[in-house]
């Protein structure tokens, strides 16, 4: 069966309504119809989405935009907001339930559904497609395995193409091009390249500052046929001290512990617990983000991940991050790979280097 049929079939076996409709818009983007319809967000900035258990999804697009033909939608364009009425109208005659995105949408907006679906009930239907989201099937694990493949390739060549007096920006916008080459083109979330004591911030935006010796943190990932990877390396500019190398190891064992605990059942809040009680063991620091998170059409995706108090319960086919990190007044060493749940634990999809490396 096609991928997209397969998640419309999903989905309709686990809720009770006869259509759901889905609206995404560049000041309020839903990552579900990228997911139902396996189109990158870049091709999604106004649309609107109607799924029925027995018919292929329709796509609503604007007439601004060029014309595509997909063989798993049907696609139509629309020139003005009476005829998306219209055509909305019609798609929902006869249907007395329709799911909804509800957390997504403003009161005014639901207001406005309400009026057009003329009396029928609307259902909020986004915990069943979270949960979905949450276990990929085998076509969403081979694109992030694929996506992981190219954050790989790219993180091997960063020593090539790095040179001294590089800036972080000009760093980062070289790992950029190259993301966007081999995957899709736009990435799932801004480089991040930090070195020194910017690395003390986990979300550092690259500065036009001059990287000198010491350590330096990457993340970034990427997208492959709309399934995203997200990696954090660190490297050494100049030779390493003692100190560096300790704790590069200690955030390494973490990792390596935490994956190892990785299985179904494990309850992910008592995961983190374990992880953090490691690290501060290591290397006497504390986590102050998650240990890690969902991974699928958004770097952050289902489920929430590894955090302190979460009491979601792995599954085979889940997708997460696993990045324990440790930050203070040296800079910052986070390490972070990509994983998939298996029956009996989980297949590492990317591995990060045991020891630091130099650029």
């Amino acid at each position: 069966m096609n991928p997209l049929s397969e998640k419309n079939k999903t989905l309709f076996s686990n809720i009770e309504v006869d259509a759901v409709f889905l609206r995404t818009r560049e000041d309020l983007p839903d990552s579900n119809v990228s997911y139902f319809t396996g189109l990158t967000k870049q091709f999604l900035s106004n649309h609107a989405l109607i799924l029925k258990p027995k018919a292929k999804p329709l796509l609503l697009k604007s007439i601004l935009e060029p014309a595509v033909k997909i063989p798993a939608l049907r696609v139509k364009r629309i020139d003005r907001r009476k005829q998306f009425k219209t055509v909305l109208k019609k798609e929902l005659k006869g249907v007395k339930k329709i799911g909804i995105n509800k957390p997504l949408y403003s009161s005014a907006f639901l207001r406005e559904i309400k009026k057009i679906a003329d009396k029928k009930k609307l259902v909020d239907v986004s915990s069943a497609m979270a949960s979905q989201r949450a276990t990929k099937s085998m076509y969403d694990v081979l694109n992030i395995a694929t996506a992981c493949k190219i954050v790989e390739s790219v993180a091997e060549k960063i020593p090539r193409f790095f040179k001294k007096g590089m800036t972080e920006k000009q760093l980062a916008l070289k790992i950029e091009i190259l993301l966007r080459e081999k995957g899709e083109d736009i990435l799932p979330f801004p480089v991040i390249v930090a070195s020194g004591k910017n690395a003390a911030f986990p979300h550092h935006v690259p500065l036009d500052k001059k990287i000198k010796n010491g350590l330096v943190l990457f993340d970034f990932g990427c997208y492959y046929k709309n399934y995203c990877s997200d990696i954090s390396r660190v490297f050494s500019v100049g030779k390493p001290t003692k100190k560096q190398k300790q704790l590069y190891a200690g955030v390494f064992a973490t990792k390596q512990y935490s994956q190892a605990l990785v299985k179904p059942g494990v309850v992910c809040g008592q995961l983190f617990d374990k992880a953090d009680k490691f690290l501060k063991k290591q290397t006497g620091i504390s986590l102050i983000h998650g240990l890690g998170h969902g991974l699928g059409v958004d770097a952050h995706d289902f489920p929430s991940g590894f955090l302190h108090g979460n009491k979601k319960k792995l599954e085979p086919g889940m997708v997460l991050t696993v990045e324990p990190g440790i930050y203070g007044k040296f800079g910052g060493i986070r390490i972070e790979d990509d994983v998939v749940v298996t029956s009996a634990g989980c297949k590492q999809l990317t591995k990060a280097p045991t020891e630091l490396l130099l650029l």
